[in-house]
């Protein structure tokens, strides 16, 4: 498959793009610095921004295979990713902006993929929509009370785009990710959005990964519906081919 992914080069995508490459698929990264990236014969790289409408359409055509899927890791910046109080830098609406743009991208692109419809796997955060239900209230008070709330106005805002903009004719499965850590590999699972039992914490390998996987269709269709998940177990509730769920990463205990 085709796998399109913005933000490549942060502490989790940098994972994504690796573990595609080693899979068999074809990655084309859109990126603004793209000096860390090594070559690869599967791997095209376009230096452009997620939010540029043109920057997207190049990537898209780059390689001249039709997109299969798009995978989103983007972050917006703080003056420092270890204080919850630090400046927040922006952009404000980065993920809204860049899932609304990667997502009219994969309804408009010609030719659409053939034997099936496109999808759009984006990263999340737990606390972020009816998961706050669920987060853990240290979850809610970073959210409510430090800077970090500025990112959250973006994660909320997400929602309407990505629902809005796939319609019918896109996929899209939302991962949300509780607190990341680097502790290597481990093994995921699912829960819906308001389902509790999700661990604190999953590792950025193990989300990128179980993304990836949901992308190139290893999972099958029963994280490509319209779906929001929180990664740990799985118990979807309702139909899901047609009622849209969140699952949140996490991992298991």
């Amino acid at each position: 498959m085709h796998l399109l992914i913005l933000g490549a080069t942060g502490k989790t995508g940098n994972f994504s793009y690796k573990y595609a490459l080693e899979q068999g698929h074809h990655v084309t990264i859109l990126a603004r610095a793209t000096s860390s990236i090594n070559p690869h014969e599967s791997l095209t790289v376009v230096k452009g921004s997620a939010l540029s409408e043109e920057d997207m359409r190049r990537a898209f055509s780059a390689s001249g295979i039709p997109v299969d899927s798009v995978l989103q890791w983007l972050n917006p910046a703080r003056d420092n990713d270890w204080n919850p109080w630090a400046k927040f830098r922006g952009p404000t609406r980065l993920l809204a902006d860049a899932t609304a743009i990667a997502a009219r991208a994969l309804r408009e692109q010609q030719p659409q993929p053939t034997e099936h419809k496109p999808r759009l796997i984006a990263m999340n955060a737990l606390g972020a929509g009816e998961s706050r239900k669920v987060s853990p209230l240290i979850t809610k008070f970073i959210i409510d009370d430090t800077n970090i709330g500025k990112t959250y106005e973006d994660h909320n805002a997400v929602d309407a785009e990505i629902e809005g903009n796939c319609g019918e004719d896109v996929l899209w499965t939302v991962a949300l990710a509780a607190a990341l850590s680097q502790e290597g590999r481990k093994p995921v699972r699912t829960f819906a959005p308001t389902q509790t039992g999700a661990s604190f914490s999953i590792t950025r390998e193990s989300c990128a990964r179980w993304m990836v996987d949901v992308a190139g269709g290893k999972m099958g269709d029963e994280f490509t519906h319209p779906l929001k998940l929180n990664l740990k177990g799985r118990r979807p509730f309702g139909d899901t081919a047609a009622s849209p769920l969140w699952h949140i990463p996490s991992l298991v205990r």
